[in-house]
């Protein structure tokens, strides 16, 4: 479905509309009613948690047992990465999916005050399966390629640097966890989704179940 087919369609209708710059309170409000995927988000952030003091305390008991400092100086170059070019990748991967479900004309925006960075596709309608796979597409690939880094670099310099990626890159993922909760606070309703550049805003849609003409 096409957005011009979408907002002309007498079987959906405008359930929300949320500007980019307010996107944060959103999705803390629709995880705080705790759907499924805001379970799993706490679950991801939480082994990120433990991970990160487990390395942090790794760190340290060399330092202050041998006075190594290569493996701080790995885990310090690890925080730099994930605050700098980890944030570039992420995106970038959301980038990806959007082209995989059929998507067109990406830009980037973000808002360092919020420090909120997003990719949108102008005017591009997803359902609730195609947006799954743009917002989980970070949260899965760097997550599986930072863990399986740790354990094969475990006791190695890059496991250090690898730590706070896998920390970190779970609470950045907050947001894609908190718009996957709307669709599931919505599970009554076929939900689909868009984003108007021009305005900054995203929009979302719901149509009934059982809808027909103009069905995705």
């Amino acid at each position: 479905m096409t957005y011009n087919e979408l907002v002309s369609n007498p079987g959906f209708e405008q359930i929300a509309v949320i500007k980019h710059s307010d996107m944060k309170s959103f999705v803390l409000g629709e995880a705080a009613k705790r759907p499924l995927w805001a379970h799993i988000a706490n679950i991801v952030q939480i082994m990120g948690l433990l991970v990160f003091v487990f390395g942090v305390f790794k760190v340290f008991v060399l330092f202050f047992e041998s006075h190594e400092t290569a493996y701080l100086r790995w885990m310090l170059y690890g925080l730099i990465f994930t605050f700098t070019f980890l944030i570039v990748i992420h995106e970038f991967i959301h980038a990806i999916a959007y082209k995989i479900v059929g998507a067109r004309y990406l830009s980037f925006g973000m808002n360092l005050r919020k420090f909120m960075f997003y990719v949108q596709a102008d005017k591009q309608v997803l359902d609730y399966g195609q947006f799954q796979i743009v917002a989980l597409a970070p949260a899965i690939t760097i997550g599986i390629v930072s863990l399986l880094g740790m354990v094969f670099f475990y006791n190695q310099p890059a496991f250090y640097f690898l730590v706070p990626v896998f920390a970190f890159h779970g609470i950045f993922c907050g947001g894609d966890f908190g718009l996957l909760c709307f669709f599931q606070n919505h599970s009554d309703k076929k939900i689909v989704t868009f984003d108007i550049k021009a305005e900054g805003k995203t929009y979302f849609y719901s149509g009934t179940l059982n809808s027909s003409k103009g069905d995705l």
